[in-house]
């Protein structure tokens, strides 16, 4: 009973990543036969005293993981202990098979009188994601309806929720003491407050002004706590994953500890390759490493010389390659891919082809900040129509004609609610495939496919613990 009290305690922690991490846990709990009924008792309190929309959410993605992964089947009491209903409580409620409930209570447009407060455009950016009051600003432009004032009058409203700390806090009680130059997914109320009033506002549109269900529906995923897909991904760090290294020497030295590691995952899994990697190596407060590097073809003549490939691609590390997602129902935990022509992959002048890129961002849940933008790989395959992600055990497959091609794992690397900035991400993430068809795309008659990896180090260094760190960049290729 201690353990389901502490885990209780860690929904109101301002970390995202925890409190994705206590949803699995209470899920699980919820799910296991044996703690089934102490587990469902504690969460219906909880959801029962919920204030906000945003948290009445988090609340029911606890129900719904349950009955998705573990086949928990929720009490008919459910529905009677949801304070505050949204257009996402319904999507949660209608998919473990109860009615939706009224969403017209208490909606009011905001006065001609109101004035957008000063706090409001303050946690923009900062404690607030600004994709909200951004989705509603563009929406703005083309109904021509004050979406922002009255999202802005939503956040008003609900200040009186917690009237004590409205803001609970900010990012800052935990980077001051690292120094400077830290930054960090951060979720606390003000992030609460403000995704609830973008889900009020959007109901607000629908009701009182007549904005399309289907496009205020669309719009509510935004604020989607967890990535349908990504809800039951664990940490799960591969053995051959490098623990340290020496990355102060130069380019070859750096280049032999990344062979012994795409040498390493051939040994561990015959057959298979590493397609991507990107993960810190060292996190101290002193000095930071991060390490990526992803698989390329090379098919042609090139105009780059070997030695000077690095140099060139070096705008792929800010702008690899995504892939769009092809739409499905909301709650799908498969989430289907589109391709990208080859015309807008291959490098012209060096004719090469990256094998690894992104996920888009169609589904992001806000809990789910520490895998965006640059650690949810996918595989660039050629000549597909589709690729189907579906989530397997703790890891994620890529699927093409229902044939595995390549699998997912992300790991935990280091400190906690926030990072140095110029990493560009506190997780580790690998791409690795499953047999080459990956890597099979078309080529002209008489060239050669020649095989290469683009890596990239990041070093972080700093003498004082309060100084910002300096940066030292190094990438390079190797062929295989």
């Amino acid at each position: 009973m201690d353990d389901l009290r502490i885990l209780i305690a860690r929904l109101g922690w301002p970390t995202p990543a925890a409190r994705w991490w206590t949803m699995q846990e209470l899920a699980k709990r919820l799910g296991a036969h044996g703690t089934t009924t102490e587990t469902e008792a504690a969460l219906l309190v909880l959801l029962h005293s919920r204030k906000l929309e945003a948290e009445v959410v988090e609340a029911l993605c606890i129900f719904w993981m349950a009955a998705a992964e573990y086949g928990y089947v929720p009490s008919p009491d459910l529905p009677n202990r949801i304070p505050k209903t949204s257009l996402l409580s319904n999507l949660f409620l209608e998919n473990l098979g109860f009615e939706a409930q009224a969403l017209d209570v208490d909606l009011k447009a905001a006065p001609k009188d109101f004035q957008i407060s000063g706090d409001f455009d303050g946690v923009q950016g900062g404690d607030v994601s600004r994709i909200f009051r951004t989705t509603l600003a563009r929406l703005e432009l083309r109904t021509k309806l004050p979406l922002i004032r009255q999202m802005a009058f939503e956040w008003a409203q609900n200040r009186t929720t917690y009237p004590e700390a409205p803001l609970q806090g900010d990012t800052w009680h935990f980077a001051r003491p690292l120094g400077k130059g830290f930054v960090g997914p951060y979720s606390a109320r003000a992030a609460l407050r403000a995704i609830s009033a973008y889900l009020r506002t959007l109901v607000v549109a629908e009701r009182l002004w007549g904005l399309p269900s289907g496009v205020v529906r669309h719009l509510a995923l935004k604020a989607l706590p967890i990535h349908p897909t990504l809800v039951a991904l664990r940490s799960s760090r591969p053995a051959w994953v490098p623990v340290r290294g020496d990355f102060n020497g130069d380019a070859n030295s750096i280049e032999g500890i990344l062979r012994g590691v795409v040498h390493s995952v051939a040994a561990e899994r015959p057959g298979d390759e590493l397609i991507a990697l990107s993960t810190p190596v060292e996190m101290t407060m002193g000095r930071c490493v991060e390490v990526s590097l992803v698989h390329w073809l090379q098919a042609g003549d090139s105009e780059v010389a070997d030695q000077d490939l690095a140099s060139h691609l070096d705008c792929f590390w800010r702008d690899m390659p995504i892939l769009p997602s092809v739409p499905t129902t909301p709650l799908d935990k498969k989430t289907w891919l589109g391709t990208v022509p080859i015309e807008q992959l291959l490098d012209d002048r060096s004719t090469s082809l990256p094998l690894a890129g992104r996920m888009d961002f169609g589904r992001m849940g806000y809990l789910q900040l520490n895998l965006y933008p640059s650690r949810l790989f996918v595989p660039m395959l050629v000549g597909t129509a589709q690729t189907e992600v579906r989530q397997v055990g703790s890891t994620l497959e890529v699927l093409v004609d229902e044939q595995v091609v390549a699998d997912y794992a992300h790991w935990n690397a280091g400190w906690g609610p926030v990072r140095p900035g110029p990493l560009s991400g506190a997780c580790g993430a690998a791409l690795v495939s499953r047999g080459t068809k990956y890597r099979e795309i078309p080529a002209a008659e008489g060239h050669v496919v020649r095989s290469f990896y683009l890596w990239q180090v990041r070093l972080l260094h700093r003498s004082n613990t309060y100084d910002e760190f300096d940066e030292t960049l190094k990438s390079g290729v190797f062929f295989v």
